[in-house]
Formats: C-alpha cells, sequence, structure tokens
C-alpha cells in the first residue's frame, strides 16, 4: 500500500523584536540614530512585521500572537456531567531584560523613516508546536486509484507504441 502524507506546518518562530505598546515588531532592519542624536543610537524594526501580543483575557493560546498571560480558569461546558471550570495554563512568551534605558527600539515602516512608536527590545517566541496542531494530513491512497492509473498510462502510451512499433 502507498500512500502520500501531506502535513500542514507552521514553524516554531523565535528571536529579538520592539515591544511597542501590545505589538511585537520582529523583523529587525538594522540601527540608527534617535531623531538625529548621534549619541543615542536605537534598533529599527519593520511597523508590517509587527505580532499582536495575547494577554489571556478568557482565552487560551494563540498561534497567531505572542503569548504572555498567567494561568486562569475558564468555564467549559463540555465538562460532564453540568460543566465545570478548567484551568488555562501559563504562557509566557515573553523574555525581558532589565533596562534603564526609555527607548531601545522603534519602528518604522524603513530604516530611515519618522517612527511609528517606540519601545524595548524583547526577545519572544510564538507558534510553538506543541500548543498549534497543524491541520489534519490529507491523505492520498495511491493504491485506491490504481487501476485508474494503469489505464490512463495506457491510453496515453498506446499510441506511441502503435506508432514506434513494427508488425510484420
Amino acid at each position: 500500500m502507498l500512500s502520500l502524507n501531506t502535513k500542514k506546518s507552521d514553524a516554531q518562530i523565535s528571536g529579538n523584536g520592539c515591544d511597542f505598546g501590545g505589538r511585537i515588531a520582529i523583523q529587525y532592519l538594522g540601527s540608527a540614530t534617535y531623531y538625529g542624536n548621534s549619541n543615542d543610537v536605537v534598533e529599527v524594526y519593520s511597523t508590517s512585521s509587527a505580532v499582536p501580543i495575547n494577554k489571556g483575557n478568557g482565552k487560551g493560546y494563540d498561534c497567531d500572537a505572542i503569548n504572555d498571560y498567567d494561568a486562569f480558569q475558564v468555564w467549559d461546558p463540555s465538562i460532564q456531567p453540568y460543566g465545570a471550570n478548567r484551568t488555562v495554563p501559563a504562557s509566557h512568551d515573553i523574555r525581558r531584560n532589565p533596562s534603564s534605558r526609555q527607548h531601545e527600539c522603534v519602528v518604522a515602516s524603513s530604516r530611515y523613516a519618522t517612527p511609528d512608536g517606540e519601545g524595548t527590545i524583547v526577545g519572544y517566541t510564538y507558534k510553538d508546536p506543541n500548543n498549534c496542531t497543524s491541520a489534519r494530513p490529507n491523505n492520498l491512497p495511491l493504491d485506491d486509484y490504481l487501476p485508474f492509473l494503469v489505464l490512463m498510462s495506457v491510453m496515453i502510451s498506446l499510441p506511441f507504441i502503435i506508432k514506434n512499433s513494427i508488425f510484420i
């Protein structure tokens, strides 16, 4: 039996980014002076690469966000017999480094554009494969279609075989 399995997979993403008010910009563009001050150099991140931060707020792990929340309780009506609270485990996917600087990074559309915001540099991780299950595998069992495949092969190759054969 021959079967091809394909599976959509979103790989875990981690690195450093700029935390600026509920979002983290993850695409590094380079460094630049802070509003022209040559003594103050900041890292610049792309505004368009910003990923929202999920603070919990009654929902669990969000694969399209960077999660940072403590454990909490939610009502689950599927728990027999009448429903009950279940605990959503904490997720802290942001690593903050202590800093005395008010601005370590800025977000902008390009390296030398006027900043859209400023913030602090953080480490992040998201799309944890333990929490983000991919779509169900698309199984394609070729042996189920083997008669059809053989018939199609014969029909396509038959004209070539007849044309190139010598009948005596």
